[in-house]
């Protein structure tokens, strides 16, 4: 049997940037035992190591960008992965590094890597709350994640 997992990044007392988070909370009862479902604040080469030994990984993640509107949704692969401006620290590298890195030395990443980046308002108010139009898109971000689960 095939071994996934879905990662809710973000940190779940800054409003929006805990976008992840909720959506990995409804998830978590919606999976089978097949699917593991996380709530990390990681990156580069602690996401990597996350994600080592599973063949499918979906991560949902905040992000900000000039052109979207709050709510919108983006569906991306490893290959945006270069251009993300998240899944990396300044006490880390970026994951699309670390993913080439772990590629190179055999480590077992997943085959299929999904990101659903939601665009969020406010990530720097101190609440577990989300904003309004963000927690409206979480039941539809919950329903792409399950969709790509059942597509194999």
């Amino acid at each position: 049997m095939k071994k996934s997992i879905v990662v809710g990044l973000g940190n779940p007392i800054l409003t929006d940037d805990g976008v992840g988070n909720k959506v990995a909370e409804v998830l978590r009862n919606k999976v089978g035992p097949e699917v593991e479902v996380v709530e990390a604040s990681l990156a580069g080469f602690n996401l990597l190591d996350l994600l080592t030994g599973y063949d499918t990984a979906i991560l949902v993640d905040a992000i900000q960008t000039k052109e979207g509107k709050v709510g919108d949704i983006y569906k991306l692969d490893k290959d945006d992965l270069a251009f993300s401006q998240r899944l990396a620290s300044v006490h880390d590298i970026n994951l699309y590094t670390a993913w080439q890195l772990g590629d190179q030395l055999g480590v077992k990443l997943p085959e299929k890597l999904i990101i659903f980046a939601v665009e969020v308002d406010d990530v720097l108010t101190f609440s577990e709350k989300l904003t309004t139009k963000v927690a409206e898109v979480v039941p539809e971000v919950c329903e792409l994640v399950l969709k790509e689960l059942t597509s194999g």
